[in-house]
């Protein structure tokens, strides 16, 4: 009995001591782990847009120009629209989503705001590309 256990322990130091040489020694055999997948990084620029308040409908529609500047294709990307009051105050937020851009590609866009303004001035308002947004229905 004395004997196995002695034996376990020596078969564990000779793993211990295997991984530590080999942990020690591939740098210096200018071995190394593969490297790592990257991703590039998608880079949708929004150019030339402008908003303003659709009179018949009382929406907020911004318009404009997303472009492509990245080195990859985008599937899809989101513009999330927010809009603020004079105080800077969130109104409210939307989105509208482009559709397989390859690098240098340009899409006009047409986002509108909802939910319906009733009357409260838009100030300002910020459009942001989103690659991860997932969108949901707001109560």
């Amino acid at each position: 009995m004395g004997y196995t256990k002695v034996l376990y322990f020596l078969v564990l130091c000779l793993i211990i001591l295997t991984v530590l040489v080999l942990y020690l020694f591939f740098p210096l055999l200018g071995l190394s782990a593969p490297p790592k997948e990257t991703r590039p990084i998608p880079s949708i620029t929004v150019m030339d847009h402008s908003g303003e308040i659709n009179k018949s409908s009382g929406t907020y529609i911004v318009t404009g120009t997303a472009q492509n500047t990245g080195k990859t294709a985008v599937v899809k990307v989101y513009l999330v629209v927010t809009t603020y009051d004079v105080n800077g105050s969130v109104i409210g937020d939307t989105y509208g989503a482009l559709m397989n851009m390859n690098p240098g590609d340009k899409k006009t866009f047409r986002i509108e705001a909802w939910p319906f303004y009733n009357g409260i001035t838009v100030s300002k308002y910020s459009i942001v590309p989103d690659y991860n947004f997932v969108p949901s229905i707001r109560q």
